[in-house]
């Protein structure tokens, strides 16, 4: 059987676009993982109404919530309503309810299938976000002078390689975007594949992060880079008459995306690593002082990053918080692949990190702290090496640091108390260096 080549579009508020899934993705995408990311939208329509055309008739039984869907950042299905049209080219998704602000993500599964019993060759992810603008309140009728003043924009130009220097060959206008402290984003507004540069225009002050995600061996990866605050130049508007020059302040920055061939052509280096058991989807992190890279384990429980030569965190989180968080120092050299000596266990009790105490005190087990009276003057103890001590009074609406204490070349502790307790309600947390937590708490007040 020939297989018929099927065409989607995506439509606006107003706009309908339609438009070739091999001549579009292949501009968005370079995976071959039986998916592929549309670039991302944003919009400030809560009840935004999204309709896909297909050039083909569906099958009416095929279309419905397990076919066509929404999610939210959480992954979480949002409710909505599907509407196929009666000629069949065309389905409508409808929100039940209004879109809160964030971030969503637009499914068209290969579940689909045309009246010819055809299905859909690749499922299709639309990134979307909803953006809900200020409500502003009708200020009263004043006359206004005429500004003296007004703001310009910034063209941040991002010019994109691989590790040999050379133009990274896929578009991934899609996949790049700047994003503000607030979590607002801004995807780029052209793009030149031949000199590899994206250009995003930019009218707002700012602390902005230039970030990049895509998928690998069923996996989300992201890479995101801390960037120099952008300040918008601010114009005077000038009384001589003379006309005003609006030309945009020009930025640039590089972004180089390591692989697996600059490693092998000792350009690049790795990180990488399994855990035990194995397990897919644990989030694992590494990050030096400008930039963070994330991804999670795959179904074998393995890991990889590629990375510049230099100094790094790794941190391994675990999916149940009894369980330990991991950190490592690791120093990646070109061509190697740097890992822990063994393999992360994600299923080690976090414990008591160590914790000791001196009696009287005692750790009456169930986090129930014990022995501290009007008498106690001090907490001793022993704890993990990497960790340090703090002592919180939590008989306060909000709770206030005591005292922090680290431990000796031994792991003791000496934690001295304020003259007076009564009233007071201590809890001790100890942290160590993967930022694990053990938490004692007394049952009531010293009194």
């Amino acid at each position: 059987m020939v297989k018929k080549t099927w065409w989607i579009a995506w439509l606006l508020a107003t706009t309908l676009l339609l438009l070739s899934v091999s001549s579009v993705l292949a501009a968005t995408s370079n995976t071959n993982m039986g998916f592929k990311i549309w670039p991302a939208q944003t919009t400030t329509e809560v009840n935004k109404v999204w309709t896909i055309s297909f050039n083909v008739p569906l099958l009416s039984t095929s279309v419905n919530s397990d076919t066509i869907f929404v999610t939210d950042s959480k992954q979480t299905k949002v409710a909505t309503t599907i509407n196929l049209s009666p000629d069949g080219l065309s389905v409508t998704v409808t929100p039940s309810k209004a879109y809160t602000a964030g971030d969503y993500n637009l499914y068209i599964t290969d579940g689909l299938a045309s009246w010819a019993s055809e299905q859909l060759s690749e499922m299709i992810i639309v990134p979307f976000t909803v953006s809900v603008p200020a409500k502003v309140t009708e200020p009263a009728k004043v006359i206004v002078p005429v500004p003296v003043t007004y703001t310009s924009s910034v063209n941040l130009i991002v010019t994109v390689t691989d590790d040999f220097k050379t133009v990274y060959a896929s578009d991934i206008s899609g996949s790049l975007y700047l994003e503000g402290r607030n979590g607002n984003r801004l995807g780029p507004t052209s793009k030149d594949l031949i000199t590899g540069k994206y250009t995003f225009n930019i009218y707002a002050d700012d602390d902005y992060s230039l970030n990049m995600f895509g998928v690998s061996n069923n996996v989300m990866n992201t890479q995101s880079i801390k960037m120099p605050t952008i300040k918008v130049p601010i114009i005077k508007i000038p009384t001589t008459g003379i006309p005003v020059s609006t030309k945009p302040t020009v930025k640039t920055m590089n972004l180089v995306i390591s692989s697996k061939e600059g490693v092998v052509g000792q350009k690049s280096g790795s990180i990488g690593g399994r855990i035990i058991p194995d397990q897919y989807g644990v989030p694992v992190t590494v990050s030096n002082s400008t930039t963070t890279w994330t991804t999670s384990t795959d179904l074998d429980g393995n890991f990889v990053f590629y990375l510049p030569a230099g100094s790094y965190q790794l941190d391994v989180e675990c999916n149940d918080p009894g369980y330990k968080k991991h950190r490592y120092k690791l120093t990646v050299t070109a061509g190697q692949m740097s890992s822990p000596l063994e393999p992360v266990n994600v299923k080690e009790p976090i414990g008591t990190l160590g914790l000791r105490l001196d009696l009287p005190l005692v750790d009456a087990g169930s986090g129930v702290l014990s022995g501290i009276d009007t008498t106690t003057k001090q907490i001793v103890g022993t704890v993990n090496l990497d960790a340090v001590v703090e002592i919180y009074d939590t008989a306060l609406a909000i709770p206030k640091k005591i005292i922090t204490a680290k431990p000796d070349k031994d792991g003791k502790f000496v934690a001295t108390l304020p003259s007076t307790l009564i009233g007071k309600k201590l809890q001790i947390k100890v942290i160590d260096s993967s930022e694990n937590v053990y938490i004692l708490d007394m049952t009531s007040a010293v009194s």
